[in-house]
């Protein structure tokens, strides 16, 4: 069948042909209900019972078997033209076309498979709502060959061809705009351009998946994490292609990457998982470019590489974490048409034992026989004495932890077979269990500015890992991450009030013991003129209640996010203190569900001009701050009525206008509902290292952001943000911070915030 076609496309084709008015003979005679031809040039009067012009037309006849004969072109999925935004059914994306059969074969006649192209022109915000996707394939088996599939929302589709059936990107707006997934046992691809950015998707999802002598242009989260790559090129416009490729994970044969962007680290992952590279060769414009698996890798992750060049030369991946990669002189699992990638699985990757109540059962899947276990390095401690192994006759090993130090264990135990596999489960091994220690001489008192609970415990102090939460009259203000101090600084508005402190005794060793409680009555408080915090003792859990003095802290849907489903589950906190990721560096504090909300009640006093500083990390490091343009924005306000939610404030915005870049504008609240007061400027200043200021000033508010993270040399948007607007004098003096971004990548850490009345 493939020299049929590529005998018609030498013979009779020629892609600036005018209307046809026939099916070629050596086409024709082919043809069947289950081979079928697809053509733009036919003219309705060229009529043959199998033969279209429109590929929708043709997808319409296919059957549970179908070949489809694609002669060059440009073929629409979905109408580019029409107006319509697009939406998906049953919580999916919305997909241009959805297409069920046992057998599918796309042959393009043409080898250029640049002649022979499958489009779409829509993605997220951008005639859709949601990831439009072009294809979502139902079918056993999916074979495509000498085609471009590309869905062109943010790419131009250059035809030279027949330059008429060229087309502009839709935006030059970067957003999630998909090629197609696989549902069924296999797909083979070859000589197929996939051609988008965001989220390419290029045909993801099969049990097996095979790409050979492929394109692929894409930025990050968009490759096939579960497929065989030969002979294929990648043009890489992101930092990391795949989002996770946990499982057995991709191989790649005599592949070449090409790096597009001025990133000075790339990643083959978002999430990690296993990669597999033989005779492959990095292109990046520096030699200087650092490339990891993933940029948070786990100590028990394994990967493959062998014969890998950046630029020419030798090049170690990973090298910031040598256990990482694995470079096996014997590749004995290289064999046959190299269907799979290299695989060594294992029950589990993680473990946490306690000595003299845990055990532990690890077995792979695969060559158990084969398989060796061996215990890894303890970098915290020096070399493993920390636990035994016990291997059996089935290859499997029971770990039985043994730490009888103060310290916990962290290492990993292998598995290794005779062909340079390995499997590793991290394991951290506690010391034996102690009793809560015994709280001696506690004391809570008041000084000047603090409540300040003290005590001592029968244990050394590095030990001492109690939780103190203080409560007013029952309110939850204050809570311990981390080691504790026992410090609360009192509010203006606590004067008169009950003030409690519960501490709940602990040491490494041991669990929470019995809670105790101890209480004082605040007589008197400082005026209180300034708010600082570093949210290091912020109380994260679901905290409803508006009065002076406290934080409410909780979940809100702003009315202008009504067009986008989405929902919070109160039973949940809404934010969370800890580690960051990606930009966002350090510890602070993070919105844990979308529509996160903090307000802060003062003192009921009338309050002047006030100011504030915000220093904030975006966990987006490329200056798009949310993860999509579907309402996801950071209102900072001031001048705040935390009761009817009326004030000013600034908005930070994803729009659909830039894809590293965000809107400022600044607003006003009138009892939840918002105007804008300002032009929207977009800047590029919304990333690691940004300060947030915002203050009232003679009648104006007045904005400014900026970042120690230097400017982008590929855009010409500002890096500094200046705004001011004429405001109406109001007396209040609250504050609140309200986010409708999606969570997790999409974060913003928050580091520090200083108010001053």
């Amino acid at each position: 069948m493939r020299a049929i076609g590529y005998l018609f496309a030498l013979t009779f084709l020629s892609v600036n042909a005018q209307v046809s008015t026939s099916v070629p003979h050596a086409i024709a005679e082919k043809l069947d209900a289950h081979h079928l031809y697809l053509d733009a040039r036919l003219d309705k009067m060229a009529f043959h019972p199998f033969a279209y012009s429109d590929f929708r037309e043709a997808a319409a006849q296919f059957g549970d078997s179908c070949t489809l004969y694609i002669a060059p072109g440009v073929y629409w999925v979905d109408d580019p033209d029409h107006p319509e935004v697009v939406t998906g059914q049953d919580g999916r994306e919305p997909f241009g076309m959805v297409i069920r059969a046992k057998k599918l074969h796309f042959i393009g006649l043409s080898t250029d498979a640049r002649q022979t192209v499958l489009a779409s022109q829509r993605g997220q915000t951008q005639g859709a709502v949601g990831n439009f996707t072009m294809f979502d394939f139902w079918c056993d088996s999916l074979t495509v060959e000498n085609l471009t599939m590309g869905n062109y929302c943010n790419v131009d589709l250059d035809y030279s061809w027949n330059p008429s059936l060229s087309r502009k990107k839709r935006s030059d707006a970067i957003t999630q705009a998909h090629v197609g997934y696989v549902h069924g046992k296999s797909l083979k691809a070859r000589n197929v351009r996939f051609i988008s950015r965001l989220n390419l998707n290029p045909l993801s999802g099969a049990q097996k998946s095979y790409y050979e002598n492929c394109h692929f242009e894409c930025t990050d989260d968009a490759l096939n994490g579960s497929a065989l790559y030969k002979h294929c090129t990648f043009d890489l416009y992101g930092q990391k292609p795949f989002w996770s490729t946990f499982g057995r994970g991709p191989l790649f044969i005599d592949c070449d990457f090409y790096v597009k962007g001025n990133n000075r680290e790339m990643y083959f992952c978002k999430q990690g998982g296993p990669v597999t590279l033989i005779d492959c060769r990095y292109h990046a414009p520096s030699d200087s470019i650092y490339i990891g698996w993933t940029a948070y890798p786990q100590s028990w992750l394994r990967c493959y590489q062998k014969n890998f060049t950046l630029n020419g030369k030798p090049y170690l991946i990973g090298s910031r974490q040598l256990e990482n990669t694995l470079q096996p002189d014997y590749i004995g699992w290289i064999k046959d048409e190299l269907i799979v990638a290299p695989f060594l699985g294992i029950s589990q990757h993680e473990a946490t034992l306690l000595t003299g109540r845990d055990t532990l059962r690890l077995s792979c899947s695969e060559h158990t026989e084969t398989v060796h276990w061996v215990p890894s390095y303890a970098p915290t401690l020096g070399y493993l004495g920390y636990a035994i192994l016990q291997q059996d006759d089935k290859g499997n090993c029971t770990v039985i932890p043994a730490n009888y130090t103060d310290e916990i264990a962290d290492f990993c135990i292998i598995a290794a077979t005779r062909d340079g596999r390995q499997a590793a489960c991290r394991v951290i091994v506690k010391p034996s269990q102690l009793p809560p220690p015994t709280v001696i001489k506690p004391r809570i008192q008041l000084i000047k500015d603090r409540a300040v609970l003290t005590y001592f415990l029968d244990t050394k102090e590095e030990n001492d890992d109690s939780r103190i939460t203080w409560y007013r009259d029952d309110i939850p203000v204050a809570t311990t991450h981390g080691h504790p101090t026992g410090v609360y600084m009192l509010q203006e508005a606590d004067k008169g009030h009950l003030l409690k402190a519960v501490l709940e005794p602990k040491q490494k060793r041991s669990d929470y013991g019995e809670p105790m409680t101890f209480q004082i009555k605040v007589k008197n408080a400082p005026k209180q003129e300034r708010l600082d915090t570093d949210f290091s003792q912020f109380y994260c859990d679901w905290q409803p209640v508006i009065a002076e003095g406290l934080w409410t802290v909780d979940g809100f849907k702003p009315a202008d996010t009504a067009e986008y489903p989405w929902s919070f589950d109160r039973n949940k906190p809404m934010w969370e203190y800890g580690e960051g990721f990606n930009g966002a560096v350090g510890k602070g504090l993070l919105q844990a569900q979308r529509g996160a909300r903090l307000m802060y009640t003062p003192a009921e006093v009338q309050y002047g001009d006030m100011s504030l500083i915000l220093n904030v990390d975006p966990t987006k490091t490329a200056g798009q701050g949310f993860g999509s343009a579907t309402g996801q924005y950071m209102d900072v306000c001031l001048k705040f009525d935390t009761k009817t939610l009326s004030g000013y404030g600034l908005r930070i915005i994803r729009t659909t206008k830039h894809a590293k870049a965000v809107d400022f504008y600044l607003v006003e609240y009138d009892h939840g509902q918002t105007k804008v007061l300002t032009e929207p400027v977009s800047a590029t200043c919304y990333r690691t290292g940004c300060t947030i200021s915002l203050k009232t000033e003679k009648g104006r508010l007045i904005a400014h952001v900026e970042t120690t993270t230097p400017k982008p040399e590929d855009s010409s948007l500002p890096h500094v943000v200046d705004l001011s607007a004429p405001m109406k004098s109001n007396f209040f003096g609250g504050i609140a911070i309200q986010h409708t971004g999606s969570c997790g990548e999409s974060t913003t850490m928050l580091h520090r915030l200083q108010v001053n009345w």
